[in-house]
């Protein structure tokens, strides 16, 4: 009498002892007879590690981008910066600079004093930041209605650029 064996049912040297696959596998909380648990003990807390703040871009701070790589500007994002979180530096031949904090509105910011009533926060920092840049500071708003909106922050308060507004064609 011969026995057929097939394929199915040789156990491999290292076979895991409850039949399930490397792929389905979850690691038990106690072991279980005849495998061994593999936690890697080096990985710290246990817990993934939290993204910075600031990583994460919107897309519209690429469409900025794009609006001042249009008019010869050459614009560079800001990381890590703690007052904005979505913030662009742009130069352009050999004038100053434009630090520019982007930020969306859903609701319609026509005026500089609807942008100071919306976000107060951001003007205030943006305000602080005139004084410890060359870089003329604007926040650039964008709204469903009105699209985008160029305001120039000074020590004193806000108003719109005009004349961005007009150099960019909006």
């Amino acid at each position: 009498m011969t026995t057929e064996i097939n394929e199915q049912d040789v156990i491999t040297p290292g076979a895991i002892a409850s039949g399930a696959s490397y792929s389905n596998r979850i690691i038990p909380c106690e072991n279980v007879a005849g495998e061994t648990t593999n936690v890697r003990r080096d990985l710290g807390s246990g817990t993934a590690p939290r993204r910075k703040r600031g990583l994460h871009r919107s897309p519209l701070l690429y469409e900025a981008i794009g609006i001042l790589n249009e008019h010869g500007y050459a614009p560079f994002r800001l990381l890590d910066n703690p007052d904005f979180h979505d913030a662009i530096i742009a130069t352009k031949d050999k004038s100053a600079g434009l630090l520019i904090a982007v930020i969306y509105s859903q609701k319609q910011v026509p005026d500089a004093h609807t942008l100071r009533e919306l976000f107060p926060q951001k003007v205030d920092k943006a305000r602080a930041m005139v004084k410890s840049t060359p870089h003329r500071v604007m926040i650039w708003v964008n709204s469903p209605v009105s699209g985008w909106r160029f305001y120039r922050v000074d020590i004193g308060g806000i108003s719109y650029d005009w004349d961005l507004a007009k150099e960019l064609g909006r």
